[in-house]
């Protein structure tokens, strides 16, 4: 009977402990859109976010072009290299001239929910 107790006890603890990795912070950031090395940008103080998937939302979005001033809510990976200046940046909200525009991309999600593949080694998977 212990061991049946300690099984359903160890098991909820190992289930929690997954679901607790949720609980990743947002970010906001406000600066100027802009092009960096091709990709859609914004300098945010001294650091560059390349900001995943606004290029799905240009033309059906009046305003989003270069050197609009944006507010983007979303997560930014950490640097690379230590020191580094450029980040990526997934946008879950992105605030332009007043209206703001739910902007969720897929890479969003993934660290929202704890689960970032890419910052995972991909040997051994067949990529």
């Amino acid at each position: 009977m212990k061991k049946i107790v300690l099984l359903c006890l160890f098991t909820a603890i190992i289930g929690g402990s997954i679901f607790a990795q949720s609980n990743t912070p947002t970010t906001n950031i406000k600066g100027t859109l802009g092009l960096s090395n091709g990709k859609i940008s914004v300098v945010s103080g001294n650091i560059t976010y390349y900001v995943g998937g606004l290029q799905r939302y240009v033309g059906f979005i009046d305003g989003l072009k270069e050197g609009a001033q944006v507010s983007i809510d979303g997560y930014a990976s950490a640097p690379a290299i230590e020191g580094q200046r450029d980040r990526s940046f997934y946008p879950v909200k992105l605030t332009l001239n007043g209206k703001t525009y739910e902007v969720g991309s897929p890479d969003a999600d993934k660290l929202k929910s704890g689960r970032n593949d890419k910052s995972k080694n991909s040997k051994g998977r067949g990529r």
